[in-house]
């Protein structure tokens, strides 16, 4: 079967390009060819259309090679350039190959033509890929980076937000304890307000930590589609609020296995895109439907769409390419929807996409129930009886965050908080017996993993009261350590019930 060669011919004699013409149609190729002799015909030759080959005259009364060289290399085109001519001399041949042409052939001499654009097809395609891929590790790498950088940040915002959320609790109780309902009505309800405003940082913060995992601290388990949907819908907010306004509709669906960060990278890039495809300023107009439901087989469908101009028929085959964008330059990379299907894929789904133009689009993903029922639910060690007074040593270097934990569990228990891991081991090699210890993850100097291997050797009966407060554990050892170790652990910022619950089940 012939293979299409689509071919930009630079010459202004037609005798002349109908033997060059002559020579390919007699190899395997199906040529499609336009001759250009201007350089404002080639500009356009070049913008409205793709092609596999130039070839190009040396000399003509309006143009030459050397310009037309130029003019490709302007248009930041990687094209097979191969120069014909009868009228050249070596040494011009020479400086026009190190101009950056390809090759040479006389004309009239035409046996190497085929073999020369055979070749340079290969080398241009050679050289394509290797740029795909520079720019894929490039890309990688950007977005590693952007995720350290977003987990250090979580981090880092996690201890003040930890010390705002429990106190504001704290005072909400202390309100309701001593000041008269009439009085305190009004100051409650700006506690409240200040409650639900820190509540949206922490699960921004949470979203932040969860979709900034690597691969090596990703764990894979049963996801619940609707609760990944509501973070990346937050995490797109600002992409939404400027153009559309959103309407969920939520269907029962079964949770899926697999990477809650992976999938939340796919809807997050869906959604974002849904938003860019409808102007700002109409946002009544503008719709953004997000639909959960469970297919005749079981598994988990997610739609996302909207209301904005649609894809074009000939572009829907193409979207899910690498590198393939309708954005303009510097808008996006072409492997956002690339790497959507790749993960998709390998969490055994699919995903599609209907469109029409001026109307919208969706963007539907299937994928399968996860083998073991429900979602993974963080569950504390459950001893039955009630609470009893105990010693609790609270290892934080955050002097305040160590204060409100005082503040929070001191009614019921005795609490000494410390903000160095080593003064926690000064008390504990003395010979400080605790109930309990609540020690951060991360902490300068001696973290608190290192203060736990520390007792083990010296005092295993108090290692195993370690519980471990953490704001997100983004390095290697961190990850590797909370993987293996058997202590609670509670994720900052928590909530006062949640770390009293806590307490009260180590301690009942």
């Amino acid at each position: 079967m012939a293979q299409p060669l689509r071919v930009l011919m630079v010459e202004d004699d037609e005798r002349d390009a109908t033997l060059l013409l002559r020579e390919l149609q007699r190899s395997h190729y199906q040529v499609t060819c336009e001759r250009v002799d201007t350089p404002e015909a080639m500009s356009a030759a070049l913008e409205k259309a793709p092609w596999d080959v130039v070839l190009a005259d040396f000399t003509m009364p309006r143009f030459s090679a050397p310009a037309a060289l130029s003019l490709v290399k302007e248009h930041a085109l990687d094209l097979p350039f191969i120069i014909v001519s009868g009228t050249v001399g070596e040494e011009a041949a020479v400086t026009s190959l190190r101009a950056g042409a390809h090759d040479f052939l006389v004309k009239g001499s035409l046996a190497r033509l085929v073999p020369a654009i055979e070749r340079e097809r290969r080398e241009a395609g050679m050289r394509a890929e290797r740029k795909k891929m520079r720019q894929q590790l490039l890309i990688s790498d950007r977005m590693a980076s952007i995720g350290l950088l977003a987990a250090g940040i979580a981090h880092e915002i996690n201890n003040p937000l930890a010390i705002l959320v429990a106190n504001l609790e704290l005072a909400a109780e202390q309100l309701a304890l001593t000041a008269p309902p009439a009085e305190a009505a009004e100051v409650t309800q700006l506690v409240q307000d200040a409650r639900e405003a820190a509540e949206r940082v922490r699960l921004i913060v949470r979203d932040l930590k969860n979709f900034s995992r690597s691969d090596d601290e990703e764990k894979t388990g049963p996801v619940d589609i609707q609760g990944v949907l509501e973070s990346s819908i937050r995490m797109a907010s600002n992409e939404i609020r400027h153009r559309a306004r959103l309407v969920r509709n939520y269907g029962a669906v079964p949770p899926v296995e697999g990477s809650e960060s992976k999938l939340g990278q796919v809807f997050i890039n869906l959604i974002v895109n849904a938003a860019q495809a409808m102007p700002e300023g109409r946002i009544e107009a503008n719709e953004i439907g997000i639909v959960t439901r469970t297919d005749d087989a079981g598994r988990a469908v997610v739609e996302i769409s909207d209301t904005g101009a649609g894809i074009p028929q000939n572009v829907l085959p193409h979207i899910f390419d690498v590198f393939f964008t309708t954005k303009p330059v510097g808008g996006g990379t072409g492997l956002g929807l690339a790497i959507c299907q790749r993960i998709i894929t390998a969490h055994g789904g699919d995903i599609s996409v209907e469109s029409e133009v001026g109307r919208g689009s969706i963007f539907r993903t299937v994928l399968p129930p996860a083998a073991g029922g429900s979602p993974e639910v963080a569950a504390v060690p459950s001893r039955v009886g009630s609470a009893r007074h105990g010693r609790i040593l609270v290892v934080d270097d955050e002097p305040m965050l160590g204060l409100t934990i005082q503040r929070t569990l001191g009614r019921e228990h005795a609490v000494t908080a410390v903000t160095t891991a080593k003064e926690a081991y000064r008390l504990l090699s003395g010979g400080e017996q605790f109930e309990l210890i609540l020690c951060d993850l991360m902490m300068p100097e001696m973290s608190g993993m290192d203060l736990h291997a520390e007792l083990i050797k010296l005092a295993p009966d108090q290692a195993n009261k370690f519980v471990f407060m953490t704001g997100g554990a983004f390095t290697e050892k961190a990850t590797r350590f909370l993987a293996h170790s058997s202590n609670p652990t509670i994720k900052k910022p928590f909530k006062t019930a949640k770390l009293r619950e806590l307490v009260q089940s180590l301690l009942g």
